[in-house]
């Protein structure tokens, strides 16, 4: 079986790439990548023809990964504490974004109601 260093799916978020080519796309080398693994900072897969990769979600957290450590020069104790606050972060703007439109339906009910309201108000005083 001829390998490559990529393993299609059909969905293109569970593609998974070849720590050989993950370095050369985020510009790392491939000891950097065992040390996220080893960091527990991403997680490796084995992929069909043995080799471990990452997918394509790893890979761009990879690039976060790469950018705090090597341009902002945070360890790998402060990437793992930004990352966990990101992550935390973007839940909790979901739950906002979810409170809002549950806001903005309730609002709309209560509306619809207040016109009914008035509609039935008019409707007597006739």
């Amino acid at each position: 079986m001829k390998q490559y260093p990529l393993t299609i799916s059909r969905n293109p978020t569970a593609t998974h790439f070849e720590y050989s080519l993950v370095a050369q796309l985020v510009r790392v080398s491939k000891e950097f990548i065992l040390q996220c693994e080893r960091e527990e900072l991403i997680k490796g897969r084995v992929m069909l023809h043995g080799v471990k990769g990452l997918c394509y979600d790893d890979v761009n957290r990879l690039k976060m990964i790469r950018f705090l450590h090597e341009d902002m020069g945070l360890d790998f104790g402060a990437v793992d504490f930004v990352l966990r606050y990101r992550e935390r972060l973007k839940m909790m703007k979901r739950q906002i974004d979810e409170m809002e439109c549950r806001l903005q339906q309730k609002e709309m009910e209560h509306q619809a109601e207040i016109l009914a309201l008035c509609r039935h108000l008019q409707q007597s005083d006739n």
